[in-house]
C-alpha cells in the first residue's frame, strides 16, 4: 500500500531553506550595501563642501595677507621716499650743524620713523676727528639728536652695505647697542642710502629707522582663525617675526621645522626668500596647516600665515560630526533589528565558531559534544569533531619531535660555540707568542751575529751594553716561560714555606728588579706609610712576582712621569701593597677583562696577557686580594691586599 505524499506548507519551506543555507546573510549583505551607498553619497557631498570652504579659507587669507602687505608697504615706501629725497636734500648743507638739524626735523615730520642718521666718512670734517655721525633717536614721547662717536660705525651694517653696493637698499634687522652711544632698546631694521657730494663721490650714509615691534604688532594682528598665526623672516630665512620671541634672530625657518615636515619646510624656506607668493600644506607643530606667504617688494623679506586645517574647516567638521552621527545611529538601529532576525539563526555557528577557536589555539584535546542536526551545521559540526581528533594525534607526534629536535639543537649550537672560542683564541695565542718569543730571539742573534764578527775590536761599554741587552731578550723569554710554567701548574712554583720580611725592603727590591731590566724607564718612586722596621709573615717570592709584574706593566704604558710604589697598613690585619703610574689608564669598557687569561688592551705590545691573571691567582692563595682601583683617573693604580700573618 502507497504512503500519502504529506503536503509541505510554503512557510515550513522556506523556513527549512533559511536553516540549511543561512539566507539571513543576504540581509547582511543588503546593510552592507546600504552603509556604502550612503558612504559613497555623503562623501561626494562632503567632498565638494570641503573643498569650497577650503577655496574660501585661501580667498580669505590671501585677503588680508595682502592689506597687511599694502599696509606695511606703505610706511616702508614713504620711509624709503623721504631717505632718497634726503639723500638729494643734504649734499647742498654738508655743515655738521645741519646735519644734526636736519636729522631731528626729519624725526619730527615723520611719526612712523625710529632714528634718522647722517654719518660721514672718516675724517670728512677734519676739525671734528676721524668720526661724525648725526644721529635722531625717537626714546617714547621725546627725541634726542646727537653726534654719535667715537666708534667704528664704518663696519656697522647699515653703513657698510649701501657703501659697498653703492645703491640703497634695505638691511636685516639689527641690534642698534653700542656701548658709550645713543643706541634704541628696540631691535631695528633700516633704509639705508649712499650720500654722495655734488660730485658724485660717495662721503656717507643716510639711514632710517624702523623698529621691528611695529612690523611685528602689525604682522601679528591678522589673525584669520583663533589659532592662527603669523610669521616674517629676513633674506637668509632668519625669524624677524614670530609668535615664540625666543626664536627672533636666533633660529631660521629651515632650523625650526619638524622631522616629518622637513622636505616641505625647505621648500617654503626657499620659495619665500626668492621672493614668490603662494600657498602650501604641511605639518607645523604637528598640525596639518596651511601656510600663505607673500614678498615685501624691495626688502627681500617674506610674510606668511599659518593656519591650522582643524580652525579652516571648523565649521563643515561639525556639519560632519553631526551628519555622520545622524547616519551611524541610523545604521546602529538597522543592524540592531538585523541582529536580532539572525541571532537565533546564527547560534549554532557562533558555537561552532568557539570550538574552531580553541583548537587553532592548541586545545585539541577538548571533546566536542555531537550534533544531532542534519542540515549543512550540523554536518559541518561532526567533520570538524573528526578534524579535531586528527589534529589532536598528529599534534601529540609534532610535538614530540620538535622536543627531540630543540635539545639536539641546543647541544650542537653549544658544542659549535665552544669550538668557535676555542679556536679562535688557540690562533690568537699562537700569533701572540710566536709575536712575543720571536722578538727577544731575533736580538739575541743579531747582537750573537755582532760579537762574532766584531769580539775584539768592540770597546768594552759597547760589549756591556749588547750583553746586557741580551739578557733582557733571555729573560723576556724566561718570563714567558715562567708565566706559561705557572699557568699551567697551578702557580705551585710560588709556594714556599712562609718567611719574615719588610715591607719597605720588598718595595725597593721590586724596584731594582724593574730597574735593571728598564733602566731607561721612568723614574721610579716609592712611597710608604710603615717604618722599615715593620715586618710581615708570608711568602716573600710570591709577593715579588706580583710587584714585578705589576711594575712590568707600569712600564710598559708610562712614557713620561712617575711610577710610585708603596705600602700601608689600613687595619691590623692586612698589609697593602700599591702601584701607581701616570700614564694613559685604562679605558672604563676593558676594565671588566683585564684579569683574563690572555687578554691584552693592545695586541702590540709585550706580553701573552698571562701576567694579571697569574697575579690574582697568587693573591688569592695568599689570602688577598688583587684589584684596580677604579676611582683614580690619572692613570692606572693596582692594590695588593694580603693578610699580615
Amino acid at each position: 500500500m502507497t504512503s500519502p505524499i504529506r503536503k509541505i506548507s510554503p512557510l515550513r519551506s522556506i523556513k527549512n531553506v533559511i536553516q540549511q543555507r543561512l539566507s539571513l546573510r543576504l540581509g547582511l549583505t543588503m546593510i552592507l550595501i546600504t552603509t556604502v551607498i550612503f558612504t559613497l553619497l555623503f562623501g561626494y557631498l562632503f567632498n565638494k563642501s570641503k573643498q569650497f570652504v577650503r577655496e574660501l579659507a585661501i580667498e580669505q587669507a590671501n585677503q588680508l595677507l595682502d592689506n597687511t602687505i599694502i599696509r606695511i608697504n606703505g610706511i616702508m615706501e614713504e620711509t624709503r621716499a623721504v631717505t632718497n629725497y634726503m639723500s638729494l636734500y643734504v649734499p647742498q648743507h654738508l655743515q655738521p650743524d645741519s646735519l644734526l638739524s636736519i636729522t631731528r626735523r626729519t624725526v619730527t615730520d615723520h611719526p612712523f620713523l625710529a632714528g634718522f642718521a647722517i654719518s660721514m666718512e672718516p675724517y670728512y670734517f677734519p676739525e671734528m676727528g676721524r668720526y661724525f655721525s648725526a644721529y635722531s633717536l625717537r626714546q617714547d614721547d621725546s627725541i634726542t639728536t646727537v653726534r654719535e662717536g667715537p666708534f667704528e660705525y664704518f663696519e656697522k651694517i647699515w653703513y657698510k652695505t649701501p657703501r659697498t653696493q653703492g645703491a640703497p637698499c634695505w638691511v636685516d634687522a639689527y641690534d642698534d647697542y653700542n656701548e658709550g652711544t645713543l643706541s634704541s632698546k628696540h631691535i631695528l631694521t633700516s633704509y639705508c642710502c649712499p650720500l654722495r657730494d655734488v660730485n658724485g663721490h660717495f662721503v656717507g650714509s643716510i639711514t632710517a629707522s624702523l623698529t621691528l615691534n611695529w612690523l611685528s604688532e602689525v604682522i601679528t594682528s591678522i589673525k584669520p582663525y583663533p589659532n592662527s598665526s603669523a610669521i616674517m623672516i629676513g633674506r637668509t630665512g632668519t625669524y624677524l617675526v614670530h609668535p615664540d620671541t625666543a626664536k627672533l634672530y636666533k633660529e631660521s625657518i629651515f632650523s625650526d621645522a619638524a622631522p616629518e615636515a622637513q622636505e616641505d619646510i625647505n621648500r617654503l624656506g626657499k620659495a619665500m626668500i626668492e621672493g614668490q607668493s603662494g600657498m602650501m600644506q604641511t605639518i607645523v607643530d604637528g598640525n596639518e596647516s596651511y601656510i600663505f606667504y607673500r614678498p615685501l617688494e624691495r626688502t627681500g623679506w617674506s610674510i606668511a600665515i599659518v593656519c591650522p586645517e582643524s580652525d579652516v574647516f571648523s565649521s563643515y567638521n561639525r556639519l560632519l560630526t553631526i551628519v555622520w552621527t545622524i547616519i551611524t545611529i541610523g545604521l546602529l538601529l538597522l543592524l540592531l533589528f538585523c541582529y536580532q532576525t539572525i541571532r537565533k539563526a546564527i547560534s549554532p555557528l557562533k558555537q561552532l565558531a568557539g570550538q574552531a577557536s580553541r583548537i587553532a589555539d592548541g586545545h585539541f584535546d577538548e571533546k566536542l559534544p555531537q550534533s544531532n542536526r542534519h542540515d549543512s551545521v550540523g554536518r559541518l559540526t561532526n567533520s570538524v569533531i573528526l578534524m579535531q581528533h586528527s589534529l589532536a594525534e598528529s599534534a601529540a607526534d609534532i610535538r614530540k619531535i620538535n622536543e627531540e629536535l630543540e635539545l639536539r639543537n641546543q647541544e650542537l649550537s653549544k658544542t659549535y660555540q665552544l669550538k668557535m672560542e676555542a679556536d679562535e683564541q688557540k690562533t690568537f695565542f699562537i700569533r701572540n707568542m710566536s709575536h712575543q718569543i720571536r722578538t727577544p730571539l731575533n736580538i739575541i742573534s743579531g747582537f750573537a751575529q755582532v760579537l762574532s764578527s766584531n769580539f775584539h775590536r768592540m770597546p768594552k761599554e759597547e760589549m756591556n751594553d749588547i750583553t746586557s741587552r741580551m739578557k733582557a731578550s733571555a729573560e723576556s723569554i724566561s718570563h714567558i716561560a715562567r708565566m706559561f710554567t705557572a699557568q699551567t701548574t697551578e702557580n705551585s712554583q710560588f709556594l714556599e714555606q712562609p718567611t719574615t720580611f719588610g715591607c719597605n725592603d720588598l718595595c725597593r727590591e721590586a724596584i731594582a728588579s724593574m730597574t735593571q731590566r728598564h733602566p731607561e724607564q721612568v723614574t721610579v718612586n716609592i712611597d710608604t706609610k710603615v717604618p722599615d722596621s715593620f715586618v710581615i709573615n708570608s711568602n716573600h717570592k710570591a709577593l715579588l712576582t706580583i710587584l714585578k709584574e705589576l711594575l712590568d706593566n707600569a712600564s710598559k704604558f708610562t712614557l713620561q712621569g712617575t711610577i710610585t710604589v708603596g705600602c700601608g697598613q689600613y687595619d691590623e690585619h692586612t698589609i697593602c701593597f700599591i702601584v701607581n703610574d701616570t700614564g694613559p689608564g685604562i679605558p672604563a669598557s676593558e676594565r671588566q677583562r683585564i684579569f683574563t687569561e690572555f687578554a691584552k688592551l693592545d695586541s702590540f705590545t709585550e706580553g701573552v696577557g698571562l701576567g694579571l691573571s697569574i697575579s690574582r691567582q697568587i693573591a688569592h692563595q695568599l689570602g688577598g686580594e688583587l684589584k684596580l682601583d677604579k676611582s683614580d683617573h690619572d692613570g692606572t693604580r693596582f692594590i695588593v691586599t694580603i693578610p699580615i700573618e
